[in-house]
């Protein structure tokens, strides 16, 4: 027999895609006590049966089976009511005034409002606060508080506005993100929009299997209804980009997919026609390729803005020739020629690239620059796609940085004011990250692109750098000269060979060491090379699969006696995957503990306290930082990373795993490559290799359209 639990959520341990846990005391009315101490719940449930994410100060009631046990908690003994798998869940508003005080002080949407302002907002309102907040009625609320926190509130209260339409979307298995998206789109029509037609489910996010079935079990909608048939060409569309990072498709690639997704090829071809009456996509009369509509707008945007500013060029003058002078008078040592060019042509251009490979100078000419548009009174907004990647950033131009994501959360460059954005790692932002800095700024704003398009690839649709620079249409000055490594490491070489195509004559030279054995003993040869010299090595695999196997194999042999990090939550005894003293990576930004997505580090302690579940030493800042259960659920091994997760850093000794995987191209063995400092050791098959510096990178069989526009308007 299921039972209904009512209450205030007061931790959240974890919520991710795969599962969901939180926990809370009973709501008592009319009480601003609890009965904490005789009662918790807990909830454990997978994710997408939820109304939304929860967070502590929430209301809940949640319906279930439910299992008892009395545990300590310090000096008291409570009761646990464990509700696995829970029927249905609702998040709920407060009843009464105490529980509205709880609920808009606990909450952290509702920032800078303290217990008597929320008490007095009660008293003067009552349960009529919810319409004022509901009607966004700045006016009413001003009587009691300042403008500011009465807006703070109303933004904070807008996710609440939309319950009753979250448990309809949740009895329906749309999770909370997809839900989310909706709101934001659509607002209080997002229930409407979804009766009118399931398939926009699929533009949100959805797959067109999981849209299709809620479709026919909640709509009773047709297998040859035009909306299912759109919504079938949107996700192959989709599918497409996503897979390949295409931009383009051809008749072939998207007939085959789409016949075999509706199971019928006389729906396929209907779905086509219908779908180009409805303009998804436009066919190019010239190539006959389709360009999905909202791929082909990003690209028409983004490519109006670089032409735009590519028509303005500013002039030498006298206080360009100053600010020039005053930059360089900081450098150790005098530029290249090509140095020289890249930053008078960044300094004049109101667009333009800085391209190379590892240690050709882009961060000193960058500095330089930079240094000169500062004396000229630019504001310098100077961001990088990871998190790492712009730590670095800053700690190599001197000037403030941020994520693409952070600055695009920060208030519109919607002036005319002297403003230049600086993308570092280009090679790495994908058309709609592209498209959303561009409509972010104002066309007045100057860019300026730093990286190497023939390291990897965007994850996403598009190839904005390797199309710039290939349509020759934006000043660019490529450097070629290699500063960082000693010729004598044999790694400019040997990188410059594999970016042409070219397996390296001898596999092992210099500083560069192959070992030759078959790949399914790359992991244990990798473990050996760390234990060498593990202070100063980084192993690097192309796949999640073999960085995690090799992990185990790490932990096993070089961390043999390392205690496992455990702790307690709700009384039940957890375990994760890490040794004291792994090294560590985080896998997500946390801005307010100070790591990055990317930061590596080392697993230092594993107390569990009040506050912490132990402690990890950052490499780049060797800062200790408490690990939360925010930070937790973010740490992984760190012996062995994917590429992705090194691409924009350093490291003096690194060994690279090869694989079986498609992943592995030329783009991928090249950036591994240049990852490296001093030392390289890969570990393979000569066969696998040779595969590798042949098969050609992204920016050669990726299909965009981008450097057509752009040479269109040249």
């Amino acid at each position: 027999m299921s039972d209904t639990f009512e209450f205030r959520v007061t931790s959240v341990w974890q919520a991710s895609r795969k599962w969901a846990c939180f926990s809370g005391v009973p709501l008592v009315k009319n009480s601003y006590k609890t009965n904490s101490v005789k009662d918790i719940y807990i909830v454990k449930t997978n994710p997408n049966v939820l109304p939304m994410t929860p967070t502590v100060g929430q209301h809940w009631r949640v319906t279930g089976q439910s299992e008892s046990r009395n545990v300590e908690h310090g000096e008291h003994i409570v009761t646990e009511h464990h509700i696995i798998e829970p029927s249905r869940c609702e998040v709920t508003l407060p009843h009464d005034g105490e529980q509205f005080v709880r609920f808009v002080t606990k909450e952290k949407d509702f920032k800078g409002i303290g217990n008597a302002k929320a008490r007095e907002l009660w008293q003067k309102f009552k349960s009529n606060i919810f319409n004022i907040l509901n009607q966004k009625d700045i006016t009413s609320l001003t009587t009691v508080l300042t403008p500011q926190s009465a807006q703070c509130l109303i933004d904070g209260f807008r996710k609440y506005a939309n319950l009753k339409y979250s448990t309809w979307f949740a009895d329906r298995k749309i999770p909370p993100l997809i839900q989310q998206r909706l709101f934001k789109f659509h607002q209080e029509n997002s229930v409407q929009s979804i009766i009118e037609n399931p398939y926009r489910l699929v533009t949100f996010g959805m797959s067109f299997l999981n849209a299709d079935k809620i479709a026919q079990q909640s709509f009773s909608v047709k297998k040859s209804d035009q909306r299912r048939l759109i919504g079938a060409v949107e996700d192959v569309l989709k599918k497409h980009s996503n897979q390949g990072g295409h931009t383009l498709v051809t008749h072939k690639d998207i007939y085959i997919p789409l016949a075999r997704l509706l199971k019928c090829n006389e729906l396929a071809v209907r779905a086509l026609k219908t779908a180009n009456l409805h303009k998804s996509y436009f066919i190019n009369k010239e190539t006959g390729c389709y360009h999905h509509t909202p791929l082909l707008i990003m690209e028409k945007v983004v490519a109006k803005r670089l032409l735009h500013l590519n028509q303005n060029v500013t002039e030498n003058s006298h206080e360009l020739d100053q600010a020039y002078t005053e930059a360089f008078k900081e450098l150790p040592y005098e530029l290249t020629d090509k140095q020289s060019d890249a930053v008078f042509s960044s300094l004049s251009a109101h667009v333009s690239c800085i391209t190379g490979g590892a240690g050709t100078g882009k961060t000193t000419v960058l500095r330089t620059v930079l240094r000169a548009y500062d004396h000229l009174g630019f504001n310098i907004n100077a961001i990088a796609l990871s998190g790492r990647a712009a730590m670095r950033l800053h700690q190599s131009i001197g000037f403030r940085t941020s994520t693409v994501a952070a600055f695009l959360r920060n208030v519109p460059i919607d002036n005319d004011d002297k403003n230049i954005v600086v993308i570092d790692e280009a090679s790495m932002i994908d058309l709609p990250t592209m498209y959303k800095i561009v409509a972010h700024i104002s066309p007045s704003v100057r860019l300026l692109f730093v990286g190497d398009f023939n390291q990897l690839p965007p994850i996403g649709a598009g190839l904005i750098l390797a199309d710039i620079v290939k349509s020759k249409a934006i000043p660019n000055t490529e450097l070629d000269i290699v500063q960082r490594q000693s010729e004598t490491t044999g790694i400019p070489e040997y990188s410059r060979m594999i970016k042409m195509g070219n397996v390296p004559p001898e596999l092992s030279i210099g500083n560069i060491h192959f070992h030759e054995i078959e790949l399914e003993g790359v992991a244990g040869q990798c473990v050996e090379l760390y234990s060498r010299s593990p202070t100063n090595s980084q192993i690097v695999a192309a796949t999640k699969k073999l960085a995690n196997e090799i992990n185990l194999q790490c932990q096993s042999s070089i961390n043999p006696d390392g205690e496992r990090l455990t702790f307690n939550e709700f009384g039940q005894l957890f375990q994760t995957d890490l040794l004291l003293y792994d090294p560590v990576l985080f896998t997500k930004n946390n801005y307010d503990a100070g790591v990055q997505n990317g930061s590596l580090g080392k697993l230092v302690s594993i107390e569990q306290t009040e506050l912490s579940f132990g402690a990890v030493k950052i490499d780049d800042t060797n800062e200790e930082v408490p690990i939360t259960k925010s930070l937790l659920d973010s740490l992984e091994a760190g012996y062995c990373i994917t590429l992705h997760k090194a691409q924009g850093s350093q490291f003096k000794r690194v060994i690279i795993a090869l694989s079986h995987t498609k992943m592995l191209d030329r783009a991928w063995l090249y950036t591994a490559i240049t990852r490296s400092e001093d030392e390289i050791h890969i570990v393979g098959t000569k066969t696998r290799f040779e595969q590798a510096v042949r098969s050609l990178s992204a920016h050669h069989i990726r299909k965009t359209h981008l450097i057509n526009l752009l040479q269109q308007g040249k």
